[in-house]
């Protein structure tokens, strides 16, 4: 996916990743919220950290990624 960003758009930043606590309930105030999710549940990522993504269209353009360390 990266690759795909970027010779699609050039170099830049790809995405921001957040610390939170609890991957769970950060994910719940955003569908409460009304955002648009990737990942409707984490999934494991690197380093054995939870992770999840927030679509732009629901963040100003900027694709999140919540990390929640093991």
């Amino acid at each position: 996916p990266i690759s795909k960003f970027i010779e699609k758009r050039g170099g830049g930043i790809h995405h921001v990743a957040i610390r939170v606590s609890d991957i769970n309930e950060a994910l719940t105030r955003h569908k409460i919220a009304g955002a648009r999710l990737i990942d409707e549940e984490a999934r494991n990522g690197a380093h054995g950290m939870k992770i999840a993504f927030i679509h732009p269209k629901s963040s100003g353009g900027v694709l999140l990624e919540l990390c929640q360390p093991s």
